[in-house]
């Protein structure tokens, strides 16, 4: 019984890590963008999503993250921030592999911070350690809640 005890406690530090580093990516990635919202906007008017899109992108992505990081923060509203954190990672992922592969002419950065530094594979890599560790932690905290979220 001990042992599961100590098996349990262990679990959920890790999953407790690994929601703490998502916070922490999510308000970095949000603070990076405010802190310079003139070299943000810049980034985003080299997209090649279009004028709409990324006036749309400016206003609310910071938001989002900042969203996302309170909803993780607060135990009753983890779930759905852990929803929402995976589908921005599996959005900038895949935005990321269409970059690699040569879909798009125009390849800004528009992340900020010492993200932007990253090359587009080491962009890859990164975005897809977090959402691995997004989707344990989704699928740990599904289960734990006995499947139904609540």
């Amino acid at each position: 019984m001990e042992a599961i005890i100590k098996k349990n406690k262990k679990s959920e530090f890790w999953l407790q890590m690994g929601i703490n580093a998502l916070i922490i990516l999510w308000i970095y990635t949000a603070g990076s963008k405010l802190i310079d919202l003139d070299d943000f906007k810049r980034q985003l008017a080299f997209q090649p999503l279009g004028q709409i899109v990324n006036s749309a992108l400016f206003i609310l992505l910071p938001g989002v993250e900042i969203l996302t990081s309170v909803l993780l923060v607060i135990r009753k509203t983890r779930l759905p921030g852990l929803f929402l954190s995976a589908l921005m990672l599996i959005a900038f992922t895949v935005y990321v592999l269409l970059v690699l592969t040569g879909y798009f002419t125009k390849v800004p950065c528009s992340c900020g911070g010492v993200l932007k530094s990253l090359s587009w594979k080491n962009h890859l890599i990164f975005n897809m350690v977090f959402l691995a560790i997004n989707l344990i932690a989704l699928y740990k905290t599904h289960v734990k809640k006995g499947g139904d979220g609540k």
